[in-house]
């Protein structure tokens, strides 16, 4: 996967739009674009600050899929093919009081799916 896919992957992991993750790395949205299609390379400097952004090191937005170890999935490979890694990737920001209010509303709503399965007799 190239860094500007993984660069997009990650933002969109994060539900960042180019816009803030430009604000985060101060520079431009047309810049985050051109990073994300390939048609420009970061420095070294610019580099630290979407690695932070992203929340990842900066080892893990320029290594290549050929160099993980034992053919191990990137991260980025695994959010673009797993809606529930992702999700519990986004989870990571939220704090414990509100953890715990996403995980009621889960099982809130598969209580719900299961009540109307048995009433359709699909269970």
């Amino acid at each position: 996967m190239s860094l500007g896919m993984r660069i997009r992957t990650l933002r969109k992991a994060l539900g960042l739009t180019q816009q803030a993750l430009a604000d985060k790395t101060s520079v431009s949205r047309i810049y985050i674009q051109a990073l994300e299609s390939n048609r420009r390379m970061p420095s070294m400097k610019l580099l630290h600050r979407l690695a932070e952004a992203l929340q990842v090191e900066v080892q893990d937005l320029v290594k290549t899929v050929s160099s993980s170890p034992s053919g191990r999935l990137q991260l980025e490979e695994v959010l673009q093919v797993s809606p529930e890694v992702e999700v519990w990737y986004r989870s990571k920001k939220l704090k414990p009081r509100e953890l715990k209010f996403v995980q009621s509303l889960i099982d809130a709503a598969i209580s719900r799916w299961e009540e109307e399965d048995q009433a359709d007799g699909s269970v």
